[in-house]
């Protein structure tokens, strides 16, 4: 009996998708690839905290409008309707996610990216250790009670060259 590998595009096809750090240049980049690879996807989850004065939807909404974007806004116009911005914060228990958002990754996510970390050089370390140390901790919790994913976790990170 053969087992075909799916295409890239095949897999992604009706699943939903968690991404932490979409906000990231990373994250940025690997939202509109998956958006634009993989048409069929079914939700993309984001966890995105308030920051400066702007809600989630405001950020991701700034997020879209961006250069980057420009090609899904043409080819997929409807694309935005497949995010789900999912307030919270990698620094807090659980997340920092709602009851009602926690039940929606709960019954619709397959496929988890983690890329919310600190990269800067010059953070105090505490924060550091917090963020990229045990932020990553809080996110692989939260990813157990994801009953229904398929795939490893995928952490994404830089490196540096001096």
């Amino acid at each position: 009996m053969e087992s075909s590998v799916p295409s890239i595009p095949e897999f992604y096809r009706d699943k939903g998708v968690f991404i932490t750090g979409a906000t990231g240049f990373m994250g940025k980049v690997l939202v509109e690839k998956i958006l634009r690879s993989c048409p069929d996807v079914k939700t993309l989850y984001l966890l995105v905290r308030p920051k400066k004065g702007k809600e989630p939807v405001q950020r991701i909404e700034e997020i879209v409008s961006s250069k980057l974007f420009n090609t899904l806004r043409e080819e997929y116009p409807e694309f935005h309707k497949k995010l789900i911005p999912v307030c919270g914060d990698i620094l807090h228990d659980n997340l920092g996610v709602c009851q009602t958002d926690e039940q929606k990754m709960i019954d619709n996510v397959q496929i988890v990216f983690h890329s919310a970390a600190t990269v800067r050089f010059d953070e105090e370390m505490k924060l550091s250790v917090e963020m990229n140390v045990h932020g990553t901790n809080r996110v692989l919790q939260f990813c157990k009670k994801l009953v229904h994913i398929e795939e490893n976790i995928e952490s994404i990170s830089m490196r540096f060259k001096s």
